[in-house]
């Protein structure tokens, strides 16, 4: 993956001709567009000696050149004495543009140029008082919403001209020198810098090879394991030793790549890090690459007006979309991160990810999804459809692993099954139906809808499955049919309700064959369905629904699910509704066939019972319920 970034970083370089590294370190001081007054600190150059002239007040130009502003240490100064003061413009300028004069000292220069800077401090420190006076009354002039920047000028010949500090090579030289000693200086740390040894990176022996040059780094410095030679910091350049010129290109691919190929991922961040194969490995082709993803970091608007049912992720700007239709000349890294501060922190890298894989998850969500349909049509209100219709995408999957929930975190979890999902690893079926039922139970104890929840689950299940990852448990892969199909015509939601109960049992089985193999799942998700009608009839009679008591929370177990059956009919026979008696039937049979002794877990079991109360709409005998409502009319 470094470097495939490094390959970014000198293709970059390559295109713009950007051959002077300065570029690589400059930042926008009026990135956010809120510091447009730019304060100039003239100096007045005379017979090599400096004296303060003035301060002017201009408009922040796009020339970034001409301020060199890098952010420093937040609690020193910047790397240059270009800062930016939004609250206090006094402590800006003792703190950070007096301080940055005073350590003039300190930078790695010529004894020469430590003169020059040496005169420019006394210049500006006889006249401190003088400067933050005039500083403030220009910054009293500027726009009421504005911020500003002080940086340093100088004074042209006559009185209407002036310079900017970029435009003075002392400037540009401790720019480029104090930028790159972040490559082998940590101030928490010291420093780690070899001599002529090989670069991890291009392979050939340097002159200098720095320690702390990689990027997004998945090791520490401070821990004993992890630093060749033990406890001594100054060798840790031997874990990763980068030489300047690889340095800089990673510093500009890692730039490019969290601007332009960052993406949202439920909570977290991912950087996509595209990498030729080696058969292909040239400038133009990797050039094509970023092209395909993304225009070479312009937002491709394609992208964002798509239709999100479309997307595997709720990201309006997704790629991965669209690499999935390219051949496999490159494969693409996925580093997943959470910033904090300035810093990145690493929370999975999934590495070497083809097109043809990602080909494969997106049609493992176009065969569930179409699979689905009949659930989407028949099962879901129209207001349960505008906000979430039976659509994979990873949200799906985000739902049973949150980020929070009863003060734990279930980050981590979530993360290493996506890794599984696309590099393809085994997953349980069980953690699954597991978690999926905490989430289920969780609405039914707040008396809320467990429709979608569930039918999520049921989603998740099946996308799981059409990956064939389920392979470390003893499911066996068969191929599932869609249920609106017969014999290779399509059957309408109507045709399937008229069919006699027994077909459309038969049916649904066929068609979720994998995850109904077992008499004891098959008679626990059938009368699932019967409670759910008992319900429907208590609702629609008392406004109240007291047989939920006798669920037990949905925390079911094969000897609770057996007695409940019984209690459903009398209460039905009760009511004189009992129209299920064809369903009650099909219960029994697979009753007797499960026998007494079943292997399935209590949460598989919970999971199939609330599964059939959802689905019950499938095996209504709709022809009798018209029938009785009718004669209670004319009664």
């Amino acid at each position: 993956m470094i470097e495939a970034v490094s390959r970014i970083g000198g293709c970059i370089l390559e295109k713009s001709g950007r051959e002077d590294p300065l570029t690589i370190y400059i930042e926008n001081p009026n990135s956010n567009g809120k510091y447009n007054t730019v304060l100039l600190v003239l100096l007045k150059e005379s017979g090599g000696e400096y004296f303060f002239s003035r301060v002017i007040m201009d408009e922040f130009k796009n020339d970034l050149g001409l301020y060199l502003y890098k952010k420093g240490s937040s609690r020193g100064t910047d790397i240059t004495p270009t800062s930016k003061s939004a609250e206090s413009l006094e402590r800006t300028f003792r703190s950070k543009f007096l301080r940055w004069f005073a350590n003039y000292n300190n930078y790695d220069l010529s004894d020469e140029d430590k003169h020059t800077l040496k005169k420019m401090n006394l210049a500006i420190d006889e006249q401190k008082d003088r400067i933050l006076a005039e500083l403030q009354e220009k910054y009293s002039e500027r726009p009421s919403k504005d911020n500003a920047i002080i940086t340093l000028g100088f004074e042209g010949d006559d009185d209407n001209s002036y310079s900017y500090l970029g435009e003075y090579p002392i400037f540009k030289k401790i720019l480029i020198k104090e930028s790159g000693k972040a490559y082998f200086i940590k101030k928490s740390l010291g420093e780690s810098k070899g001599n002529r040894a090989a670069c991890s990176v291009c392979r050939e022996v340097k002159d200098e090879v720095f320690g702390f040059a990689i990027p997004w780094t998945f090791h520490t410095f401070d821990k004993p394991g992890f630093i060749a030679g033990g406890f001594n910091v100054n060798e840790a350049w031997k874990n990763t030793p980068v030489c300047f010129d690889c340095a800089t290109s990673l510093e500009v691919g890692k730039k490019y790549i969290e601007e332009h190929l960052d993406f949202g991922f439920y909570g977290f961040r991912y950087l996509l890090i595209p990498k030729l194969a080696i058969a292909r490995d040239d400038n133009e082709t990797l050039n094509e690459v970023l092209s395909i993803l993304g225009k070479n970091g312009e937002k491709n608007s394609q992208k964002i007006t798509r239709e999100f049912k479309t997307r595997i992720t709720s990201d309006e700007n997704e790629v991965l979309e669209f690499v999935k239709d390219q051949r496999d000349f490159f494969s693409n890294s996925l580093l997943f991160y959470k910033k904090e501060q300035s810093s990145y922190r690493i929370l999975l890298l999934i590495d070497g990810i083809l097109p043809s894989r990602l080909r494969d998850l997106f049609d493992a969500k176009e065969k569930v999804e179409r699979r689905f349909k009949i659930y989407n049509d028949s099962i879901l209100s129209e207001d349960q459809k505008e906000k979430s219709s039976l659509n994979f995408n990873f949200g799906v999957l985000r739902r049973f692993f949150p980020s929070e929930s009863r003060n734990r975190t279930f980050n981590k979890m979530f993360l290493e099954i996506v890794d599984k999902i696309f590099v393809g690893d085994n997953i349980s079926y069980h953690l699954l139906i597991d978690f999926i039922m905490n989430e289920v139970r969780k609405a039914f104890a707040k008396d809320y809808s467990t429709g979608i929840i569930t039918l999520n689950g049921f989603l998740l299940l099946h996308y799981i499955k059409e990956l064939d990852l389920f392979k470390s448990d003893t499911m066996e892969m068969k191929d599932m049919i869609d249920m609106t199909q017969k014999d290779g015509m399509p059957l309408s939601i109507e045709e399937i309700e008229r069919l006699p109960l027994e077909q459309r049992i038969e049916r649904f089985f066929e068609a979720n064959r994998d995850f109904f193999d077992s008499h004891a799942k098959k008679a626990t998700f059938l009368e699932g369905a019967l409670t759910q009608m008992l319900l429907n009839i208590q609702y629609n009679d008392k406004k109240a629904t007291p047989f939920r008591t006798k669920l037990h929370g949905l925390k079911l177990n094969q000897a609770l699910i057996m007695r409940l059956l019984p209690e459903i009919q009398n209460k039905l026979e009760e009511y004189e509704k009992n129209y299920y008696r064809d369903l009650e039937s099909q219960i029994s049979m697979h009753f007797i066939q499960a026998g007494t002794d079943w292997e399935e877990t209590d949460n598989e079991l919970s999971f199939y019972f609330v599964l059939g109360m959802n689905l019950h709409k499938l095996f209504r005998n709709v022809k009798e319920e018209q029938g009785s409502e009718r004669r209670h009319e004319y009664e």
